[in-house]
């Protein structure tokens, strides 16, 4: 069992706590082979729980129960330095005549599921290790991390650059909220008891899968930053025309006027602020623009990191 950091917006007699525990549900299997030989390849027990959709605990007890102890290094022994480069399975790539791509749409459609079904649809950032739960470090130090996961390419315009290749293929275990007024109104309540529980500060990640699906929605989230005051978002967009796209024009709008509190960035944008770019190997990041830190083993995670909300430079990510 698990829990959820919510409460119940369902039933608000429900005074059962602030965490409401659900059934995590049957994992993958791993077999003993492909443990032993991702071991074997020096992986890491979270990077093991990403490639076969376990959590990192279930991960180290199958370790412990075939007697795969990793080895610690002697105390003193003086570690050799060698660049850690992301190392992470490239995304599934899809026929292009997929129906996924074809109707715009997620290759896992009963992973969509409607407002209705969930306690919560804005998650704790401890669910994602790439995320962190807390941020340590920056203007936003402490601010814990919320995320919200949308439906790939169905809110996503089809100029995205990885319209085929989103490590949203890879994601068969994620469950992306069903978007329209539902969402929207529960947007609202959730974000409201966030603010009366962290009025120091929160920050939510848009968007884990997805993007910006229309103008009024881009708009509600600009009503939610004059709303509540804690409310810090950070995050990246494909929607990068903001001449024949109003979408991306009203995005370019609001991260202008509140970039200190709304830090969209525009993924593979011609700019040099406020965007990214996606590159295949370290060599290839331009000189205006610096390599993610997270994807080089230079920090644990985006919590730890801060660099997208805290400078307006260019980030460069590694395909993946």
């Amino acid at each position: 069992m698990t829990g959820r950091v919510l409460p119940n917006l369902l039933n608000p007699l429900d005074r059962s706590g602030d965490v409401l525990a659900f059934p995590r549900g049957r994992q993958p299997k791993l077999t003993e082979a492909e443990l032993r030989a991702a071991v074997a390849a020096q992986m890491k027990d979270a990077e093991i729980a990403e490639r076969f959709g376990l959590s990192k605990q279930r991960v180290y007890q199958l370790r412990q129960k075939h007697g795969l102890v990793r080895k610690r290094q002697p105390r003193g022994a003086r570690a050799r330095f060698e660049p850690k480069i992301a190392t992470e399975r490239p995304a599934t790539m899809p026929p292009v005549d997929h129906p996924a791509l074809t109707e715009a749409r997620t290759i896992y459609p009963a992973t969509v599921v409607p407002v209705d079904g969930l306690l919560n649809v804005l998650v704790s950032g401890a669910n994602h290790w790439k995320i962190g739960s807390r941020i340590q470090k920056g203007r936003w130090a402490g601010f814990p991390v919320y995320t919200l996961t949308l439906e790939e390419r169905a809110t996503c315009p089809d100029s995205c650059r990885h319209w085929r290749s989103c490590y949203g293929n890879a994601m068969h275990l994620a469950k992306r909220v069903r978007v329209g007024q539902g969402l929207e109104d529960r947007l609202g309540h959730e974000l409201a008891i966030l603010q009366s529980r962290h009025p120091a500060g929160f920050a939510v990640r848009l968007h884990v899968l997805g993007d910006f699906y229309s103008v009024g929605y881009v708009d509600l989230w600009a009503s939610f930053l004059a709303r509540f005051p804690a409310l810090h978002v950070f995050g990246f967009t494909a929607r990068i025309d903001g001449r024949n796209d109003p979408i991306a024009a009203a995005l370019v709008h609001l991260v202008l006027a509140q970039w200190s509190r709304f830090a969209i960035r525009f993924s593979n944008a011609p700019i040099d602020e406020c965007s990214t770019v996606t590159v295949e190997h370290p060599r290839q990041v331009p000189a205006n623009a610096v390599l993610c830190p997270q994807q080089v083993g230079k920090t644990d995670s985006c919590s730890t990191c801060a660099l997208c909300w805290q400078s307006r430079r260019r980030v460069a990510f590694l395909q993946h």
